[in-house]
Order: structure tokens, then sequence, then C-alpha cells
């Protein structure tokens, strides 16, 4: 069964997406990262496995000895495995044997006949934080049709304990990468920049992250007995000159300058807690072997039937762990301490309203059993369902030394999606927000987030500035990993500026207490570590930050107002057409409508949506601008004291312009474009 790092059958470029950490430097393949992917790709190997009652198995493993030893994950070799095929690059083919295996630290070790084989060595300790390192997959089964395994690389983001999680029963300390690790990489190397097996790619990954891990190979080498055998030549020495590219080499300055500014601003870091009406749900997932233990008579159940059964198993295992997704994780989130008397900055994300679905029988959510059938938990409960917002009842902020504090939220900032809070406390060390910067298109930057299960540690997810501006200037994007551990964290820049907060890692929005079928799952647009995350603009805080603690929220952009939305299907396109007119605003008011093109903005011509939104932006609530409107012509209208009268609702509106007494001449009209008087408003 393949389950690693993903779910296959999702909607297309969605949630699949959070599982594929996008390789962090934009530079070229240089000769040694070639040179480091021939030596990694020749050890790298597909696996395939399948028990006595049916299951199957599939993922990657590593050659770890010229004789044909390879290591990989009890995920893709189980225990009860009988009959085990690996794929050598070049489409060769062997059969294996289990030599042993450990549930507990989900490690497998195979064995195939050979002589002379192309293997990897083993790392004694971990890379260390922000240390380039490399992933292998034989995702989709790529080496059946490519002749060799995927490869990409990215950095060490996270060095945390995991705790079980599906089908992997590790428990322990974990290394974490932006390295891509998708479906069937479970089992497959994570090399460091040496060239040397550091890791093996586990489904353990943490709920707050929700990005690759692996077991270090330094556990494994300590817990793990046959490793320590002295009939299994294992090999410690790093192959010669596999890092010492000069492009590689600057790959790696930046990343350390990033890890400089990310540890600068580590110590203003806090974790905070939120306790809402309804605890956070954590779906049943778990493996094969207990699933198959809790079915009676399993042993007489005819072959076709356990295989069918197995099938079930897996169709509900994706669905848990597709809609863990959309779930908000327990743990604290992170946080920034903007002063020393206690006022902390985070995500407004962090302190909002989860969805949730309440059986009406209970007025609780409904639980979820590990072992019913997909179609029951698709369902809802006898009595049905009713949605309500799941809110918060307590904040607590986590200090780096372990205190806690109760919170208060003093203000919040919608368009910036930020949240001000405020503890008790004093002599803290805090972050100057004097320090905030402007971000520049391709900047590399670091998000800087709370390790999980850890009172000051950090996490380290690299990446650039992908659009300098969104949301009218108060976000930008990032292709930075955004994920329910750092949101509310600091993005800064190598030269250690502070650039934002992180927000929402996931759009629309949470829930819990009903499981979301695939079909529904394109009403998410961005999930956990898609690659696109939105970060409130450092400047913008800054220049809200005295309202903020003057208790002022900011529930709408401030500015003014014209009250139209576009046609989403000609929205990317050269021209500016209208897709609806908020009742009561001042662009209703004047007349517009649905289907009009605005072809000029007091006398400058629009192309683009961006050119409208930017010329509202630089006007004043209050200011008279005068719009040329190309409306699709229906035969001669009738134009009274400027205004087309061509509806009933457009002779209301010219009633409400006129004073009594007052005189008008009319005129019909053929043409098609009109001039249109619009007062803005200040946006409420």
């Amino acid at each position: 069964m393949q389950r690693a790092m993903g779910v296959t059958g999702f909607a297309a470029g969605l949630l699949v997406a959070a599982w594929v950490a996008a390789v962090t430097a934009a530079d070229p393949a240089p000769p040694a990262t070639r040179a480091v992917a021939d030596h990694v790709l020749a050890a790298t190997v597909g696996i395939s496995s399948t028990t006595a009652d049916g299951a199957s198995f599939t993922g990657t493993g590593s050659v770890v000895t010229p004789t044909g030893h390879i290591l990989t994950s009890t995920s893709v070799v189980p225990a009860a495995a009988k009959e085990i095929k690996v794929m050598f690059p070049g489409f060769v083919p062997r059969e294996a044997r289990l030599v042993a295996v450990d549930p507990a630290l989900a490690a497998s070790l195979l064995k195939v006949d050979g002589e002379n084989l192309a293997s990897l060595p083993l790392a004694r300790e971990s890379p260390g934080l922000g240390a380039i390192c490399y992933t292998a997959s034989d995702v989709d089964r790529v080496l059946l049709t490519n002749g060799r395994a995927s490869f990409s690389r990215g950095l060490v983001s996270g060095l945390y304990d995991v705790e079980k999680q599906g089908e992997s029963p590790y428990t322990g300390p974990a290394i974490e990468t932006t390295a891509a690790v998708n479906p069937g990489s479970d089992g497959g190397p994570l090399v460091d920049s040496s060239g040397r097996l550091c890791g093996v790619i586990s489904l353990g990954v943490s709920p707050q992250r929700w990005q690759g891990v692996a077991v270090p190979t330094s556990v494994l080498l300590e817990k793990f007995g046959p490793l320590t055998s002295a009939d299994i030549p294992l090999a410690f020495e790093a192959p010669a000159d596999l890092a010492a590219d000069p492009v590689t080499t600057r790959v790696a300055e930046k990343a350390l300058d990033l890890k400089r500014a990310a540890a600068a601003i580590a110590p203003a870091l806090v974790g905070i807690e939120v306790a809402r009406r309804f605890p956070p749900e954590s779906l049943p997932r778990i493996s094969w072997d207990e699933h198959r233990s809790a079915i009676k008579g399993w042993e007489k159940l005819p072959k076709p039937e356990q295989v069918k059964r197995f099938a079930a198993f897996a169709n509900v295992a994706r669905a848990f762990e597709v809609n863990q997704l959309l779930r908000r994780p327990p743990g604290p989130v992170t946080g920034l301490v903007v002063s020393a008397d206690g006022l902390v900055l985070t995500s407004l994300f962090n302190l909002g309203d989860d969805v949730a679905f309440v059986a009406k029988s209970t007025g609780k959510p409904r639980s979820f059993a590990a072992n019913d059938s997909i179609e029951k938990l698709m369902a809802d409960p006898a009595g049905g369902v009713d949605r309500q917002p799941n809110a918060v009842a307590r904040v607590t902020v986590i200090l780096p030394n372990g205190d806690r504090r109760e919170a208060k939220v003093v203000a919040r900032h919608e368009p910036l999606g930020v949240t001000l809070l405020k503890i008790e406390a004093e002599e803290l060390t805090a972050f100057d927000l004097a320090a905030a910067s402007s971000p520049l298109l391709g900047d590399a930057v670091a998000v800087v987030g709370r390790a999980p299960s850890s009172g000051s540690g950090h996490t380290f997810n690299t990446g650039i500035v992908s659009a300098p501006s969104r949301n009218r200037g108060y976000q930008f994007q990032t292709d930075a990993l955004l994920n329910y551990g750092n949101s509310g964290g600091p993005v800064v820049d190598a030269a250690g500026n502070f650039l934002g907060i992180a927000t929402a890692p996931i759009e629309p929005d949470t829930l819990l207490g009903r499981l979301v079928p695939p079909p529904q799952l394109m009403r998410w647009t961005r999930a956990p570590n898609s690659g696109v995350g939105m970060v409130a603009r450092a400047d913008r805080i800054a220049a809200a930050l005295e309202a903020l603690k003057g208790g002022r929220s900011f529930d709408r952009i401030p500015g003014p107002f014209l009250g139209v939305q576009p046609d989403m299907e000609r929205a990317f396109g050269e021209d500016v057409v209208i897709g609806g007119v908020a009742g009561g605003s001042p662009a209703d008011r004047a007349g517009l409508k649905k289907g009009d093109r605005l072809l000029e903005f007091d006398g400058v011509e629009l192309s683009t949506w961006r050119d409208l939104t930017d010329r509202v932006a630089a006007s004043a609530a209050g200011d008279a601008v005068t719009l040329l409107v190309q409306r699709p012509s229906r035969g001669p209208r009738l134009v009274i004291a400027g205004r087309d009268v061509e509806t009933l609702e457009d002779l209301q509106r010219l009633k409400k312009s006129l004073q009594p007494g007052e005189t008008f001449e009319g005129v019909l009209s053929t043409e098609d474009t009109r001039e249109i008087e619009v007062v803005l408003e200040e946006n409420r």
C-alpha cells in the first residue's frame, strides 16, 4: 500500500501539494549536485512487498552495503511480508528476503544477492538545522518507467521528537526537511551534503508541521541491532568532494545567513495555546496490522475477501489522512514578543473560530471509529448535524522557560491577518519592530516557528518572496512552507530584516466533526505547505501597531471603497469587467452594473483589475471620480441629467438625485460608452 507523505486521488494541485516540499534554491543543478544525485540514485531502489493475507505495500529503500543490504521502513516491508521485490536502477529486478525488522523503530533490513553494488555510507550524527540535504524517491514507481528514482535538494528545517502517526509506530527524534517527500518516499534515503545516509524517510510526521521527516541513522545505529553486526560491512566515510562545488557552497552560505537571522529572532518566540469550546480532533489513523487484528475470524476468511477488506481499509486510511489536514491539530502555535512588558503578535488564524459540525443528538461533534466503513464515516450521524463556530475560550502564552501566562486579545487586524495579545510580564526578550522592512521580489526569506515538543527550539523553512504585494499591499506571498506550527511566526531575510508575520496556512477554514469527500475538496484553495503562503507585511504592521496597542481593531481594509468585484472568468485578461456590485455601495448608487467594462478612471486607461485597485487605493474617501464605462448596447437608451434610465431602479436612483423644482433634459443615445461619476466612500 502506498501511503507515504501524501494521498493519491485528491483534487489536482490542492492538498497533495501540501506534501510536496519546494527545493530551496533556484540555482541550476551544478556539477557537484549532479554528482551527489548520481551517487544517491545509484543506491536508491524501489520496493514492493505482499503478505500472505493479501496486503500489498510499496515504497523506497537505500542500499547500504556492496553485498546487497537494504534499509527501508516497516510501512514498505512489514514484519509479515512474504514476497519482496526490489527494482534497482537501470530496470534491474531482484528478489529480496527480510533479514530483520524493528517495528518500534519503523525499520526493516533486507538482503538481495549481489556484489560491488553502489551503496550509501551511514552518518553517525544528524545534520544541523539549516544544513543542505537530499531525498530520493520511487514516486509513482518511477524506477519502472525511467530507470532511476526522483531526486530533490532542500534543507533540514526542524529537529524534534515525533509521535506515532498512522502506519508509523516510531516515537523519538526526527529530522525534518524541505526536500521533496511524496507518495512512495517512505523508506527512502535522506542524505546529507557529504553524500551520507543520515535518515530513513518515515510516515511519522508532526501533525503541526506536516512535512517530510526521517528516522535518523544515528538512532538506528544505536538501537537497531543488525546494524552493529560485524557481518554487515557498513561504510561511514563520506565520498570525497561531493559537496565542494562552488554553486553548492554558495547555496549553503545563503542558507547559513538565513539560519543566523532565524537564530537572532528565535529568543523572542513564544508558544500560544488556544483552548476552544470543542477540543482538537485527531482522526483514528491506525496501521493495517492494528485494523486486521480487530477483524474476528480473519484467518478463516477466503483470500478474495481478505483482499477486499484490505482495499476498504486503504480507502478509509486515505480519507482520514486527507481530512486530518483540514483539522487544527493540538499543541502550541507560534507568536512573537514585540514588547518587554508582554505584547505578543501572532496570526489571526491562530485565534480563529473553527467550523464544528455538531451532532444534534449529542450536542457534540461526532466521533469516528477507525474500523467503520467509508460509507458510514462519510454519512452524517442519525438526527443530522448543526454547523456551529468552535469559539475560542482561553488563550495561554508559553514562554521559552516554560512559564505559562494567560493572554488577552488587545486587537485584531483582518486585512493584515494578525492579532495582538497581552500578557502580564516584565523584561521579556522582545523583538524591536523598528527593524521592519519591505519585501522585494525574489529575496530569500525564512519563516521561523516554534518547534513541536520543544520549549525553546525553532523550525526553519526557507524560500523566496514570490509576490511582494498581495491583498492591496497588506501582505506578501512566499513559497517558503507555511503550516499549523509556524503560523504566527516571524519572516526574516538573510540580512536579518524583519519582513512580516506568517498568516493562515489553510484557506478557507478548518473544521471538525465531519469527513469531507474528495469532490468537495476544491473548496480548499490553499493547504498547509502548499508553497503559497501569505505574510503580513512588517511595514504595514509597524504602521498599525500604535492603533492596535490602543485597542483598535480593523475588520476590513481602510481607505476608499468603490464596491465592485471582478468577473472571475475574465479577471486575468486585459480588460476590467464587473462581475458584481455590492448593494448600497458607491458603485451601486452611481448605477454601475454587472457586465460593465471599465475603460478609464479619471482619464487614466484601465487594462487590468490591478490598475483599478491601484487607482482606488491612491484616491481618498469623498473623492468624486469619473469612470468611462462600456456597457453592451440593447438599443437606444434615455439619458436624463447625465444619468442612464434603463430600468425602474435607474429611475428611482434619478429621483433621489434631483432636488424639488429642478428641471432637466433628456436625450436618446446609441453610444455604448458613457461617463459615470462615482463618489468614493470610506471602507467600513
